[in-house]
């Protein structure tokens, strides 16, 4: 990696609540500027900005970035301070009882119900009224597959508008018609200028009582200039962002098409649509020189709409440590920008040791389009569900990736969202591993648990066109994996893949209920002796006793093996276990170097 030891050649300082705050201040300790964007305009390469504990609402926009690994610019909390960067206002007064809408198309305004309104031009919006400006960017070929009669539904949260309000922690729900408030509280419904906003809380309370955030800012810190590199934060709380949904992806942080930034031991939380972009922004950008190598860990990704962390063309870029969770509620997966991380076009690339979980309505991880050369490996993607895709998605490339273990758990498609785990065979989505007109992927060492589809499958996509052909989805090697309790192992498109050394829980499989599958040219469902005699698939493979349970919360798992386990040779890449333990030349299937055969209870929080 680029990055190297820092030094700063002059420090600045912030704090809004010194008593002698000011932005006409130097910015020295005893005289600090009152606002981080103040020091945005000053800060030169090789120097740092230290805030101090407060709540900051403004939209920091850095006017330059470093020269290089050594001279950096840096932002950066100070040591154990709180500081929060917040894109919302405060709203203490101004309401009224509201006026001029019916509750029923009757007239009827009864049963004590108390609505109020907010005049929206008393806010200084500065040329971006998100209360005003609905989700939807127009120029998306997606649009079509929302606009049939049965989607209708699935594009309503594209109408919506991109603010948002809070009381505390509590979100208000936005509706879709002034009515719909008779039968929801906690809500608010938007006139048709964007002006003013009609709102309903719980039990019907006063909101004058309350100071309610209202969510204007599109992103909370992104430098108004492209490309800018060689820049760093630290240690900061970045939240409330009323951005559109992508593309393009513009995150409540974001690099703004930047290369080299480093942004580590940060929370980003509670974005309209993206926490993060580090990326080239969208489809039909100028491509710069450069974007991307950038390091993104130990952060905190939470309540995005959409997707935690995107970025097209990004290069050369680690992702670690990370926790992303509560994702992509705004139910938009069929615009295709939905996943806890998301990268277009891209290369060179390792997630690792990062815990995704709970993300609904999208995939855990996805790779699109031309993704090569990257490393999945020792991460925790659990609870995902409803999802159309998987809980990591691999789409439209061509040469070698690499995905390696991970432990992937508690996986469900959008088919049937009260079906039990237990076997369900879902029909569309669901599985652990999609490898979508991908080839040469390489699956070894993972551990799939409650997959309601297949854990592995790959899939011909003979129309999805990369450089002039299209998706064959062959040479993908599947190794040295666990299957526990899944619909199916592995499902291929053809039998041009290969699979050995796989560890198959013997329970179901012997009656038949779990079978691996070849579809094309003929479908056909197989037992691991066929799998075997048929195709050459699993020679070294097995079926065992296994017995896990996860504790998703405490992120434990209690895990026992009590059949045969068999001892196979190690990928040259996967000579470490999930605990970061060197093993040897021989190994056994799954991401741990030994599997008990008395029951053992292990954390498998993979940051380090």
């Amino acid at each position: 990696m680029w990055e190297k030891s820092l030094k700063f050649s002059k420090t600045y300082y912030v704090d809004q609540n010194h008593p002698s705050a000011s932005d006409d201040n130097p910015g020295t300790e005893n005289k600090p500027y009152k606002t981080i964007n103040q020091a945005a305009k000053i800060l030169q390469p090789g120097e740092r900005v230290v805030i101090a504990s407060g709540v900051y609402r403004e939209r920091i926009q850095p006017e330059r970035g470093g020269e290089g690994p050594t001279k950096m610019i840096s932002y950066e909390a100070a040591p154990g301070a709180k500081v929060v960067v917040k894109g919302s206002v405060v709203i203490k007064g101004g309401w009224e009882s509201s006026d001029g809408f019916r509750i029923r198309n009757t007239g009827e305004m009864d049963k004590g119900r108390r609505i109020y309104q907010y005049d929206l031009e008393q806010l200084e919006f500065n040329g971006y009224n998100p209360f005003s400006i609905s989700n939807i960017m127009w120029d998306r070929v997606y649009l079509p597959f929302y606009l049939y009669a049965e989607d209708r539904e699935k594009f309503k949260p594209h109408a919506f508008r991109r603010g948002m309000i809070f009381i505390g922690s509590r979100k208000l729900e936005q509706v879709e018609m002034y009515r719909d408030l008779a039968d929801n509280e906690d809500a608010f419904w938007v006139e048709h200028n964007g002006l003013t906003l009609h709102v309903r809380l719980q039990g019907d309370e006063d909101p004058a009582d309350y100071e309610l955030e209202f969510v204007i800012r599109e992103q909370v810190f992104a430098p108004k200039n492209r490309h800018l590199g060689y820049i760093r934060l630290k240690g900061i709380v970045f939240e409330q962002g009323a951005n559109g949904f992508p593309v393009p992806q513009r995150g409540i942080v974001s690099t703004n098409r930047g290369h080299h930034w480093i942004i580590e031991d940060c929370e980003i939380r509670h974005a309209n649509a993206v926490g993060m972009d580090v990326g080239n922004e969208t489809w039909n950008a100028n491509t710069p020189p450069i974007v991307g190598y950038h390091i993104i860990r130990h952060n905190h990704v939470v309540d995005a709409g959409i997707c935690g962390i995107a970025g097209i063309g990004a290069v050369g870029t680690l992702l670690e440590d990370n926790i992303i969770e509560n994702i992509g509620w705004q139910d938009t997966e069929k615009s295709w920008e939905s996943a806890g991380i998301k990268f277009h076009e891209t290369e060179n690339n390792v997630f690792r040791n990062n815990i995704i979980k709970d993300v609904i309505y999208a995939p855990g991880l996805w790779l699109d389009y031309d993704c090569n050369n990257s490393r999945i490996t020792n991460n925790l993607i659990c609870n995902i569900h409803q999802t159309n895709r998987a809980a990591i998605y691999l789409e439209a490339s061509q040469h070698p990736n690499l995905i390696d273990h991970n432990i992937i758990w508690d996986i469900t498609s959008t088919d049937d969202e009260n079906a039990s785990h237990e076997y369900h065979n879902g029909k569309s989505g669901g599985w652990g591993i999609l490898v979508d007109g991908s080839d040469e992927t390489i699956m070894a060492h993972n551990l799939f648990g409650y997959c309601q589809n297949s854990a592995i499958k790959t899939r011909t996509i003979e129309s999805r066109i990369v450089t002039g052909r299209g998706g064959t989805s062959r040479w993908n090697k599947v190794f040295n994996n666990i299957f526990y309790r899944c619909v199916r192992g592995i499902d291929f498109n053809t039998e041009h893949n290969a699979a050995d050394g796989n560890l198959y829980l013997k329970e179901g499989y012997e009656q038949g209920d779990i079978l691996n599958r070849i579809y094309k040219p003929e479908q056909l469902l197989l037992d691991l002796p066929a799998w075997r005699k048929f195709y050459g698939f699993d020679k070294t493979g097995a079926y065992t006793e296994i017995n896990i349970e996860c504790n998703l919360t405490q992120l434990t798992m209690t895990l026992s093996v009590t059949g045969m386990v068999p001892e196979i040779n190690a990928i040259e890449s996967c000579r470490y276990d999930f605990f970061g333990k060197k093993t040897g030349d021989k190994r056994v299937p799954g991401p741990f170097g030994e599997l008990p055969t008395i029951s053992k209870t292990f954390s498998i929080d993979p940051r380090r």
